[in-house]
């Protein structure tokens, strides 16, 4: 029996961006830009799943300076993360020759695929990913409840 996961207004829309990137990125050297993401926008990279007594976050965001460059707020049905890579302050456009690396602040809200228990939330952050433990509500838990046929 399948699943029915929740609807993900965004997911249509983060598809289209990454189809224009890599639209961008083969036209980008058609007009003369040898550098790479100069002012574009850093969106982490998140992956959603559950256990049965938890619903786990995990997002990398590498170059962050201190725990206090990001925030996690949970509410039983949602998490949002916000943050802000920086840039060295000897960075400046002039001098770059080649340039990969996302830079700026970031804000993503997610849909919870059970409810959460906000008060009991976890985060650590180690070798630049954030992982999230979120303990599920007694309603948020699945009870499989085997049914005899008559």
């Amino acid at each position: 029996m399948a699943l029915r996961s929740r609807y993900d207004p965004y997911r249509e829309i983060t598809s289209l961006r990454e189809q224009m990137n890599r639209l961008w990125d083969f036209l980008r050297p058609a007009f003369g830009w040898r550098g790479g993401n100069w002012g574009e926008a850093f969106t982490p990279r998140v992956d959603i799943y559950q256990t049965e007594d938890e619903v786990i976050v995990t997002a990398e965001i590498p170059g962050l300076e201190s725990k206090d460059d990001v925030e996690v707020t949970v509410t039983e049905d949602t998490i949002t993360l916000r943050g802000e890579i920086k840039r060295d302050a000897s960075y400046t456009q002039e001098g770059v020759y080649h340039a990969e690396r996302y830079y700026g602040s970031f804000s993503r809200t997610f849909s919870l695929p059970a409810e959460v228990k906000p008060e009991e939330a976890q985060a650590t952050y180690r070798n630049g990913v954030l992982e999230v433990r979120l303990p599920k509500t007694e309603a948020g838990r699945r009870r499989w409840v085997k049914v005899p046929i008559q």
